[in-house]
Parts: structure tokens; C-alpha cells; sequence
């Protein structure tokens, strides 16, 4: 389950049903429980920078933020991954910058945000090739033209 927290100020530029889709098929390529859950928290650069600051010790706002917190649920047997943050004004930066539209941006962080739950990482050359191809894998599933979307810098 995709446990989502918009407000209302984003709602109307985000397709949650295509983000649902997003999930579900990142759930299918990484071979994760059908059950699993994750929330997803679309904010602001104030607030997401504030996140960033706590838990990496970056003064800045950043696209995407993942916290691993995978647990089972005792009492459902949900597996439960973690959450995520993603800025919608940094997102929308990203997608003017790009040409494309503010959508797709928010699929590519969120796939990837679900990727770094799911344990993939991109310090390394070799994490980086592999998270970069299961993460095109699933946006073409889900018909997004974002390709390549992770920076590798040596």
C-alpha cells in the first residue's frame, strides 16, 4: 500500500493513481511482497531541507529523501519499507530545467527513492549501472520517458 501525504496545493499537478501504478510495478521488477507498504510525503524545499540538515547533515533542500524502515507487521504480515520525501518545488525546478513535465520528475524520484529502500545505492560504478538499469526498467513500464535519471560522478 502507497500511504501518500499531499497537500492539497500539489493534489491537483500529481496523478496519484500513475504514482499507485509506479509502486506496484516497482514492487513486481524488485520482487518485494505484494503487500508491501511505503509512505510518501510530497513537501517543500523549507521542510525537506530541515530533513536533510537532521539526518545527512546537508544545509540544503534535495529532491529525494529515503528512510529504510522495514519491518513486518505482526498483527497484518504487511512489510512495511520506509518513507520517503520528495520536494515538489525541487521537483518542478528539475522538470522546467529538463523540459518535461513536473509528473515525470516526481515518478523518476519516486522510483528512485523506492529503489534506495529496496537497498540499492549508486556511490559505487557498479551499484550505480545496476540502480540505473532497474530503474529505467520500471519507468518504461509505466510509459515514463525519463531515462538514465542518476547522476554518477567519479
Amino acid at each position: 500500500m502507497l500511504n501518500l501525504i499531499l497537500p492539497k496545493s500539489y493534489a491537483r499537478e500529481i496523478d496519484q493513481k500513475r504514482l499507485a501504478t509506479a509502486f506496484r510495478e516497482g514492487l513486481r521488477e524488485l520482487g518485494l511482497a505484494k503487500n508491501s507498504s511505503l509512505t510518501l510525503r510530497i513537501t517543500n524545499n523549507r521542510l525537506i531541507r530541515q530533513f536533510n540538515r537532521a539526518w545527512r547533515g546537508e544545509n540544503s533542500a534535495t529532491d529525494v529523501l529515503s528512510f529504510e524502515n522495514a519491518f513486518t507487521d505482526p498483527e497484518t504480515g504487511e512489510e512495511y519499507l520506509g518513507d520517503l520525501v520528495i520536494s515538489f518545488e525541487k521537483a518542478r525546478q528539475q522538470a522546467r530545467v529538463g523540459g518535461h513535465a513536473v509528473q515525470a520528475e516526481i515518478e523518476l524520484l519516486f522510483v528512485h527513492g523506492l529503489l534506495h529502500l529496496a537497498g540499492y545505492d549508486h556511490d559505487q560504478k557498479e551499484e550505480w549501472a545496476e540502480m540505473t538499469r532497474v530503474q529505467d526498467q520500471i519507468l518504461r513500464k509505466i510509459g515514463n520517458p525519463l531515462q538514465g535519471g542518476i547522476q554518477y560522478n567519479e
